[in-house]
């Protein structure tokens, strides 16, 4: 292996030379990673947080242009002397990445440094546009003729520019509609067939789900969920993937709660609760009260009616 790489092939840390032409933005790197930032005020930090973002923006633009040049070339996994079986593949094992990642880096890669893109790839460059834009746009454009795909960037960047990546992906969709309806009208079809929600309850009693949502289906659950989605404030200890299993919760509750839903069989959904007639008998402040649950909470419940059995 190469002094200058670690394991995954990244620059090492340990001061170690970088590749050519890199010194001085592996120097720049490590300053920033040295800088005291509790001095700075917020206004300076969150000024950083987006100015930051940028900066990375263009370092992947710039990544993803030298990676189309590897591509280009074949030399995937010339570092060691080997030719890789595909550039993607490469990537996988030597950043760890994700096969959808890798692949959907080549592709972008080969729509705007050496495909019909080039608007998008100077846009990138510039800072305009994310790489996740440039994603959209080679993922929604990789199997049209290169003269329709030319002929529509001009409108797809500057829509990129006015949206974010989801709200991009349906502008493409409709491109996709007008040029090709037969096509894009299967595509929906079988999109249509796949759809589906699994929910499985596990022997501790919890429920796992797994479900595929139909673009439009699936954009809509995202910005229900999004504003319940949010950290309840900076301490909050939870994960992505908990706050997003709250927001389903919050979001269920709620509608339940708004009295909007169909009758279920001709009668208002109903709780059933199930204890001992020993519990029961201490009565209704009683019950649960073993188990550290306390009195009923009403408001959880919504003015249902509660069936004791």
């Amino acid at each position: 292996m190469d002094s200058n790489t670690d394991s995954t092939g990244r620059p090492a840390r340990s001061g170690a030379q970088s590749p050519d032409g890199l010194a001085a933005l592996t120097a720049a790197i490590e300053g920033l990673a040295a800088q005291n930032l509790d001095g700075l005020s917020d206004a300076v930090r969150a000024e950083r947080v987006l100015v930051l973002r940028g900066l990375l923006d263009r370092l992947e633009g710039q990544w993803l242009e030298e990676l189309a040049g590897v591509d280009a070339r074949g030399a995937a996994g010339a570092e060691h002397d080997v030719q890789a079986g595909s550039t993607a593949g490469w990537l996988r094992a030597r950043l760890r990445m994700g096969a959808s990642a890798a692949h959907s880096s080549v592709r972008t890669a080969r729509a705007l440094f050496r495909g019909p893109l080039t608007g998008t790839a100077q846009a990138v460059a510039d800072g305009e546009l994310s790489p996740a834009h440039a994603s959209v746009l080679a993922a929604g454009t990789h199997d049209l003729a290169a003269h329709i795909s030319a002929e529509a960037e001009p409108v797809l960047v500057e829509a990129a520019r006015r949206l974010d990546p989801p709200r991009l992906r349906q502008v493409v969709a409709h491109l996709r509609e007008v040029i090709d309806p037969d096509t894009t009208a299967s595509q929906a079809e079988r999109r249509h067939g796949r759809r589906g929600l699994w929910l499985t309850s596990t022997l501790e009693g919890m429920v796992a789900l797994d479900g595929l949502l139909e673009p439009e289906a699936g954009q809509s659950l995202l910005a229900a969920l999004d504003p319940l989605t949010r950290p309840a404030n900076a301490e909050d200890p939870r994960s992505g993937s908990q706050r997003r299993a709250d927001a389903l919760t919050e979001l269920a509750r709620r509608a339940l709660e708004g009295g909007r839903l169909p009758q279920t069989g001709g009668v208002r959904p109903q709780l059933t609760c199930w204890w001992t007639w020993t519990a029961s008998r201490a009565g209704p402040a009683r019950v649960g009260r073993s188990a550290g649950w306390g009195r009923w909470p009403r408001r959880r419940v919504g003015g249902w009616p509660v069936i004791v059995r």
